[in-house]
């Protein structure tokens, strides 16, 4: 069995969060779909829980000739669907427009939370404070500086 045969391109078909995994269908090889394939994460101190959704595409590599034991390497970038941010962010962008993404060349950490943040815990500020505050109108009611 060569290497082609063993690294393939298809679709997810379903998602088990759960368990990390997703069941893969492949249409150059009539549809087959995978058994649950473990997807890779980064490892360490600071997991995630992106799953690939259904209908991703996906890479996906196999350790036999079943395409039962392999595993989800994740999905990737093609031309109808661009990485958000530029070559100096790197950060998160989420489909409802929330976003959390460091900007190397301003310097800066930027938050959007399209339903609002939420911060549990003690906060400190060391540094300038500004604040503006909009009515539903888009008008701004106060801007103040904090030092």
């Amino acid at each position: 069995m060569g290497v082609v045969e063993l690294i393939l391109i298809g679709r997810v078909s379903t998602v088990n969060v759960a368990a990390g995994s997703v069941r893969v269908s492949f249409a150059d090889r009539d549809d087959m779909v995978s058994g649950e394939l473990p997807v890779l994460t980064p490892g360490g101190w600071g997991r995630g829980n992106a799953i690939p959704l259904p209908g991703e595409r996906v890479l996906c590599v196999f350790l036999d000739n079943g395409r039962s034991a392999g595993f989800c390497l994740g999905t990737y970038f093609a031309e109808d669907d661009q990485p958000s941010g530029s070559k100096d962010q790197r950060g998160v962008w989420f489909e409802d427009g929330s976003y959390v993404y460091y900007d190397r060349t301003a310097k800066r950490l930027n938050v959007k939370g399209s339903g609002g943040v939420r911060i549990e815990g003690d906060l400190t500020v060391t540094g300038k404070v500004s604040a503006s505050v909009f009515n539903d109108g888009g008008v701004v009611e106060q801007d103040e500086q904090y030092s």
